[in-house]
């Protein structure tokens, strides 16, 4: 974790709840705490900043089902110990990576102090992509110890697809029963089209470079962040770019990662008229080339209606208000953003 985090709001008597049982899960470790600050406390998600003699730390507990948090937790275990610019953990007194009460996994950090990154900063997007590339490069052969489940998403993307597929064609019988509601009428009477494209898309994913280069990567897997981004990532004081909160961490494509980053660049140009979605791939491939076959997965990958997706979700599962509008203009970044990647494939 990273000073640039927002502090938690919590009102003062949670606040005190939260500290007295930060002191009690820290008698699991070695660590005497001079002070503590309730950093995050929203939902399920608790982390702490404690203040020691040997630095401040970060006391977290782990939002993710038991078997996906030991993968990450030992992952991050080794990529520390072989000196990738990941936090280290601290062992318990008992030497264990973390502490378990009920369901939860807690697990103490070193805090890393630095600066985020600043995306409109020519040198701090290259830095962030480079440092990402090495991440995947430095994480080649993991393996997690015996008994801990992995967690892995290699083969399974065709499945990801028709999911999303599925749910945009269930989610038409919900905008059925609010035909007054201007956003439902848009969905109804263009959300074909996408559906239509995401299954284009599998096929394409299907008839491509993807399942060989699966077979490939579950020999000798990376790891995958899968949320990489300015909130998981800071300049630290030593000048080192850290990659923090990898609890999402998974086996992957590489690639995975890079699509989530160039996403929001692809109509986004700097001075010179470059757009940053080439930025982020051009870094990337300064430190880990990627061949023609594996550009045309990413392409393939960036053309899914992932964003059109997203909208759909908050407006049917999580229910959030969303305007016709909104939805109107990610409709129309879709269409823009086929287009544009389709020129991509053709210049391969």
């Amino acid at each position: 974790m990273a000073d640039q985090t927002v502090y938690s709001t919590t009102s003062p008597v949670t606040n005190e709840r939260l500290v007295h049982m930060a002191r009690l899960l820290l008698k699991q470790w070695d660590v005497e705490a001079k002070a503590i600050d309730v950093i995050q406390s929203g939902q399920m998600a608790l982390v702490w900043k404690v203040y020691t003699d040997d630095g401040p730390k970060c006391l977290k507990r782990i939002h993710r089902p038991k078997k996906k948090a030991l993968f990450s937790i030992y992952a991050q275990d080794t990529l520390a110990k072989k000196g990738v610019y990941v936090p280290r953990i601290i062992e318990t007194r008992n030497h264990r990576l973390f502490k378990q009460y009920g369901p939860f996994l807690f697990v103490l950090y070193d805090w890393i102090e630095g600066t985020p990154f600043d995306l409109n900063v020519h040198d701090d997007l290259i830095a962030m992509i480079e440092a990402l590339a090495h991440f995947h490069e430095q994480s080649v052969g993991y393996e997690p110890p015996p008994g801990v489940p992995v967690f892995s998403k290699l083969g399974k993307w065709p499945k990801h697809y028709m999911k999303r597929c599925r749910q945009l064609e269930a989610w038409k019988q919900l905008a059925e029963l609010d035909r007054d509601d201007p956003f439902s009428r848009l969905y109804l009477a263009e959300i074909d089209r996408f559906i239509e494209k995401g299954e284009e898309v599998l096929q394409q994913l299907l008839e491509s470079y993807y399942e060989t280069w699966v077979e490939q990567m579950k020999k000798r897997p990376s790891l995958c962040h899968q949320d990489y981004g300015t909130g998981n990532s800071l300049r630290g004081e030593d000048g080192n770019v850290w990659i923090i909160d990898l609890d999402t961490t998974a086996f992957d494509l590489p690639i995975r990662d890079v699509r989530k980053m160039m996403v929001p660049f692809l109509f986004e140009t700097d001075e010179k008229g470059k757009t940053k979605a080439d930025i982020v791939l051009e870094a990337y491939e300064d430190v880990r080339p990627l061949t023609k076959k594996e550009k045309k997965v990413l392409f393939i990958d960036l053309l899914f209606p992932y964003d059109l997706h997203e909208l759909a979700v908050e407006k049917y599962i999580r229910n959030v208000p969303i305007t016709e509008a909104e939805l109107a203009e990610a409709m129309a970044y879709e269409q823009a953003k086929w287009e544009e990647i389709e020129r991509r494939l053709d210049s391969l």
